[in-house]
């Protein structure tokens, strides 16, 4: 079993690093399983007692222990901390990481064409072991289903640290490994000089160097485009940062910058406060959230459906994950069920009207032009769908609608933070004499 003092510390760890007293006995007490004697409350205080500065009994004046906790709110609070969470801020980590990376790079360096990181090197295990804890702790909520990654290299030093966090499903690499050589994240990359760090919604190369070598730079910039398109709404938080340079005459460190959607450049002699700096953090996850749910980098592909006279009134929809950048979560949809709804309303506009062979002739055997509109959008039906399981649906979860209506719903969903839109709705937007002279066609 643990000792006292192994478990008085676990227990602060677990409740974030502080606790009142009365809190901190009942999480050794959960630690213990029950098993107490009659004096173990003593002897957890006796433990606080004689291992901080704190005290005078503690290694500050008696040198009886170490200088392991302290006290939260001053003496004769019964708030206790550990001495390690006392500057544990997201601000303080930013500014640790961009301010004594490069000296440590030098400083260890013996052979520069192979800048190996020195075994057990306090400020490379700081960086890839302390920083996701940092992270999971103070944005425990937030960062539940994502993996934090922050490296000072893989046994030789980066130019420039940085911190990533992944989803596990956007960043999955064929070999089945959660990696930021794939997908795309939010990250905090450091400048070489030390001056800047970007913090953005970036892009790893891995998945796109396979798939388009002789295409890299173009399909990056892209991905970038396409993820400012899909979320509008990063103009309340963030701009586009892909135009900034982050080191002079470096090609990799200018094409990762123009890979990047939108972010916000911090000075690392000015950083923000550390409530600015936890809310863009918080702002930056919604708005990868959104972008995961609206396809990511991918670009919208419509699909050609072909046409049969099955008859059928229900049909069903399945997600299943779309292997380009291993990104994307797409609905797939029964095709006959579909076929079957435009065929029923005599593949006709649902919201105006428009028929297109009354107005074009006879220009397809398979009537195929006219489209299929989630009135629930598909990403929210993503959302509730499990991996690879059907969802029955209903014809009354569609409308048939003309290109030009389907289009223009769309935007007017958006227009309203994607709130639905019914077909009765929607009817009633469109000009009455344009649908009066659909109807005279």
């Amino acid at each position: 079993m643990a000792t006292w003092k192994e478990d008085t510390i676990k227990a602060l760890e677990k409740l974030g690093g502080s606790a009142h007293l009365s809190k901190l006995l009942e999480e050794v007490s959960s630690l213990r399983n029950g098993k107490l004697n009659s004096h173990w409350q003593d002897t957890v205080r006796e433990i606080l007692y004689e291992n901080t500065s704190d005290s005078k009994y503690g290694s500050g004046k008696y040198g009886s222990g170490e200088d392991i906790f302290y006290s939260v709110e001053g003496k004769g609070k019964g708030v206790w901390g550990l001495r390690s969470f006392q500057n544990l801020s997201l601000r303080n980590t930013l500014l640790k990481l961009g301010t004594e990376f490069q000296t440590e790079r030098k400083r260890t360096i013996t052979n520069p064409k192979k800048p190996s990181i020195p075994p057990g090197n306090k400020l490379a295990k700081w960086i890839s072991r302390e920083i996701p804890k940092i992270f999971n702790l103070i944005f425990k909520n937030e960062l539940e289903n994502y993996q934090v990654h922050a490296s000072a290299g893989d046994g030789q030093w980066v130019s420039a640290p940085w911190i990533a966090i992944l989803h596990p499903k956007v960043c999955l690499q064929p070999n089945g490994r959660i990696s930021p050589q794939c997908g795309y994240y939010p990250v905090y990359a450091v400048s070489k000089n030390e001056k800047l760090i970007m913090f953005a919604l970036g892009q790893g190369e891995y998945n796109v160097r396979l798939n388009f070598p002789k295409d890299v730079d173009h399909k990056l910039v892209d991905g970038a485009i396409n993820l400012r398109k899909k979320i509008p709404e990063h103009k309340k938080f963030f701009s586009n940062v892909s135009k900034t340079v982050l080191e002079n005459k470096n090609k990799k460190s200018e094409r990762w910058a123009k890979s990047t959607a939108f972010g916000k450049i911090y000075k690392i002699k000015n950083l923000p406060s550390e409530d600015i700096l936890k809310k863009d953090l918080i702002d930056m996850m919604k708005m990868y959230q959104i972008s995961i749910e609206r396809g990511g980098v991918s670009e919208s592909v419509s699909q050609n459906i072909s046409f049969d006279q099955d008859q059928l009134s229900t049909g069903y929809e399945k997600k299943i994950i779309k292997h380009i950048n291993n990104e994307n979560e797409i609905i797939q949809v029964d095709p006959k069920f579909i076929r079957q709804i435009k065929k029923n309303n005599n593949y006709t506009c649902q919201a105006c009207g428009l028929n297109y062979e009354r107005v074009y002739g006879e220009y397809s055997k398979k009537k195929d032009f006219i489209e299929a509109h989630h009135i629930e959008p598909k990403f929210k039906v993503k959302s509730k769908a499990d991996l690879n399981k059907k969802m029955e649906r209903k014809a009354e979860d569609f409308a048939i609608l003309c290109a030009n209506c389907h289009r223009m719903i769309h935007r007017m969903m958006r227009k309203e933070n994607d709130r639905i839109i019914s077909l009765n709705e929607f009817k009633e937007k469109i000009n009455k004499k344009f649908k009066k002279n659909i109807e005279d066609l």
